[in-house]
Formats: C-alpha cells, structure tokens, sequence
C-alpha cells in the first residue's frame, strides 16, 4: 500500500459519524493504519457548523451540498443517516466509491449487501457500479453469529426483540434522556417533547407508522436478515428503546431444523474473535459493551426437549460494529481493487 486515500464521511456530525471517524483513526489493517491522507466531514445540514479531529488535525465541517468529488476515492454513508441519493449520484460521476450503511440501504435491494467476513466474495460483483450497500442496523453487528448458526444447525425461525439506546435516536435523543434524568431527580414534571412518550425511567415500543404503514425500523431490520440469511427464515423483530445512553441489548430465540449440542456451542462461538462468551452466571451487561467491538454473548440455553431450539443474551455497541464493518470493507477494497 504505496498510495494515500482520500475519504469522504457524510453526517460526520452525528454520533455515527464521530463513530466512523475515530474508527478510521484506530482500526489497523495488516497490521497497519489505514492510508488516509484527506478527510473530509460532510454535514446532512447546510446549517451545521463545527469540527471534528481527526490524526490530531482539525476539520471544518463542509455542507453536502457544497462538497465536490474530484479528489475523494471514498465516501462513506454511516449507519442510520438518511439516504442522500443526490450526494452519492455526484460522487460516483466523479469516481468516488460508495460505501452505504444508510437506512435501508441493505434491505431494499439497491445491491447485494457486503460484510467482510460474512460474504466478501460479493465485492466484485459490485465493482463496475463503485456502489457497497453495508448492513447498517442495530442487527448488522448479529449476522456473524447468525451465519455460523445457520451454516451448522440450519435455522427456520428467529424471534428477535431488540433494545436500542437513546443515541440511536442521535444527539437529541442522548440530550432528552440527560434532561428528563436530572427532571424527574429533582422532582421536577418532564415533558417528552418530541419524543411519543418520556425516554427517563421508561421503555418505549416501536409503534406503527400510520394507517396502513409498515414499522420501518422492525422492517428494515428483518429485511436485513433475510437478505443475508435467506428468504425462507421466519423471522419476527421487535424494537424497544430502553433508557439507557449507549449500548444494544438482544434476546434471540432461534429454532433449528437439526438438533443442538449445546455443549458444542461455546466453543463454536468462541472461534470467531468478534464474539466474548461470558462463563456461567457471569452474564454481560450493558456496561461490557459500551465501546467494545465484540459481542458479549451470555445466558446460552435450550428450554424444549427436542433440543431444536436455542437462546441467547447479547449486547453490542451497534455504533462501534457498524464503524468497523465501513472500515473493514474499505480496507478490503484498498486491498484488492484500487
């Protein structure tokens, strides 16, 4: 890797951005930093003003609708920004590759999405277009685990509830849970605002869009998974925002079509170096989970006599994995193809 890469990071304001651009600073490939000369911090608003450090150098944030492609090899759409079609169309005339984990993104059959160690061999299909969708939601951070459970045991149905932190509804979010903290604490009344109930002390079901509407985030989510799985997955997902800051919470229940060892599990999981199996009764928590790019799994079990069935406790820092899966595939790309 004789050559520098310039890249492009949409929303670097959010806290999916500032996610990505410190995983960009931290996260080696063979053995080395990536080879990042420029970067450049787009913003979702022309209003937006700030900067962003980043090698101990600081950037002004540049607008999208200002920012021009002629030098960027990369530009990278965070997981859970909104899709900006007109921004992408730009950068790949000028010969910018994509890498998007926008909502949707990966569920909505833009293209095959590409994770690496999960089906990178996908990557030169996608090649001619400059475009790599990335499994971007709260359920990208599982498909490793899922895959190799899939692969061994063959699954047939998934029942996922899933626990979001108030950062997955961004900045406002982290601030209202703060504030409605420090209300109820002081006995003060606590307005929700623009939240459909109080975020402190509460957990919030995801609820139907409108009359006829989907739940786009459960959507999404499941749409995900059977991209990545299968179509012939029966998969159910339920989506709750806990209060708590930072951290994805997971109860997984699985069926299979062929029997479990349970005893076999363990080691099986413990194989792959994204994966933490907790011991015992030493269930992990929240706490573990927080900045860390492992998932903390605990609490394996089995609870029918036909021993087809499989349940698991994970958390995982949902922020932290979707940063890792941009930059892995980045550095695969660099590798390979540029």
């Amino acid at each position: 890797m004789n050559r520098t890469y310039n890249i492009a990071i949409y929303a670097a304001d959010t806290l999916a951005g500032e996610t990505l651009v410190r995983q960009l600073e931290e996260q080696l490939f063979d053995g080395k930093p990536l080879p990042v000369m420029s970067l450049y911090p787009l913003t979702e608003s022309s209003q937006a003003s700030g900067s962003v450090e980043f090698h101990g150098e600081t950037l002004e944030f540049i607008a999208a609708d200002e920012a021009e492609f002629s030098s960027a090899d990369f530009l990278v759409m965070p997981a859970g920004c909104t899709r900006n079609a007109e921004l992408m169309t730009r950068a790949v005339e000028s010969g910018c590759t994509i890498i998007d984990a926008s909502k949707g993104a990966a569920s909505q059959g833009y293209t095959v999405p590409v994770m690496a160690g999960l089906n990178e061999h996908f990557i030169e299909e996608a090649v001619d277009n400059r475009y790599f969708a990335v499994p971007g939601s709260a359920v990208a951070c599982l498909l490793p685990l899922l895959q190799k459970l899939h692969q061994r045991f063959t699954l047939s149905r998934m029942n996922l509830v899933v626990m979001q932190p108030v950062a997955s509804l961004g900045k406002k979010g982290v601030d209202a849970l703060r504030k409605q903290t420090i209300e109820l604490l002081n006995g003060k009344p606590v307005e929700h605002e623009n939240f459909p109930a109080r975020l402190a002390y509460n957990l919030i079901p995801e609820v139907d869009a409108g009359e006829g509407e989907e739940i786009i985030n459960e959507v999404n989510m499941r749409n995900e998974l059977l991209v990545a799985l299968g179509e012939a997955l029966d998969i159910r997902v339920t989506c709750i925002t806990a209060p708590v800051f930072f951290g994805d919470s997971y109860v997984i229940d699985l069926d299979t079509v062929q029997p479990v060892d349970i005893q076999e599990i363990e080691s099986l999981l413990s194989e792959h170096p994204e994966m933490s199996v907790a011991d015992g009764s030493n269930l992990p928590t929240l706490e573990d989970a927080a900045g860390s790019d492992q998932l903390h799994i605990g609490k394996i079990r089995q609870q029918s006599d036909y021993e087809t069935d499989l349940s698991f406790w994970i958390v995982a820092d949902s922020f932290k994995r979707s940063a890792v899966h941009a930059v892995e595939l980045i550095g695969l790309l660099i590798k390979r193809l540029c």
